[in-house]
């Protein structure tokens, strides 16, 4: 989706804040389909016009807040958001956590976090919408590794990351860790899907995962991992960042 094709909400009370991240997206390329400060004028907007991503604030001073009104998205319109938010607090972060956030975006915050993190996010959910409407690509991408408890399948478009361990590798899926008896190396020549990329000689990434990108490092599910000198342009010009 181009960028010019891409309309954005920001739910934000803060006018000022709202104001400085639609001149930011308008800048860049991106509409700004509406700005709302709660949940009626939010949801009048996404009712009456087309909304491709939402940018959510989580306290919004307001009887119903950002985590409400990202379940009733994830409900009723099934449309991506990204958290814009101050509290970065453990309990809030599990809260959010449960909503299925495409990013989260902490205050203060400057221009690259925001066009980095809807970058991601776009194409995190252009890649989720096409696992869904593909059961062919599902069965293409699945394999069979050992482990210590037997032979196990598993679905290449589900791993988060691998990681390598002495002779053995972790495969990071949504809720589990799988310890495989074999190589990263091995496994990495099991995958075809192109949405992978080795970031550092222990890790090989999910790029449809990355929440964010901190320095020499890349956040997803709220882990960090190292990205390497060697690997960084690579992952930079994957994501089109380069």
């Amino acid at each position: 989706m181009k960028k010019t094709e891409t309309n954005i909400l920001i739910i934000e009370d803060e006018f000022i804040i709202a104001q400085d991240i639609s001149e930011v997206l308008i800048e860049d390329g991106y509409v700004v389909t509406g700005i709302a400060e709660d949940i009626e004028s939010a949801i009048s907007i996404i009712n009456e016009k087309e909304v491709n991503l939402i940018l959510l604030d989580i306290n919004l001073n307001q009887p119903v807040d950002g985590i409400q009104i990202a379940h009733i998205i994830n409900t009723d319109y099934q449309l991506p958001f990204i958290f814009v938010t101050a509290f970065t607090d453990s309990a809030t972060i599990e809260k959010v956590k449960h909503t299925r956030p495409y990013g989260y975006i902490s205050k203060p915050f400057n221009d690259i976090d925001i066009l980095i993190a809807i970058e991601l996010a776009i194409s995190k959910y252009k890649f989720n919408t096409e696992v869904k409407s593909s059961d062919f690509s599902i069965s293409k991408n699945s394999f069979f590794i050992k482990t210590k408890n037997g032979i196990e399948k598993v679905n290449s478009n589900e791993i988060r990351w691998m990681e390598a361990f002495d002779y053995y590798s972790f495969i990071q899926l949504e809720t589990k860790k799988i310890l495989a008896t074999t190589t990263l190396k091995d496994l990495e020549s099991k995958i075809t899907n192109p949405s992978f990329i080795k970031v550092h000689r222990k890790y090989s990434v999910n790029i449809n995962y990355i929440n964010k990108l901190v320095g020499n490092k890349i956040e997803i599910d709220g882990t960090l991992i190292p990205v390497s000198r060697l690997h960084k342009y690579n992952l930079l010009k994957s994501l089109n960042l380069m």
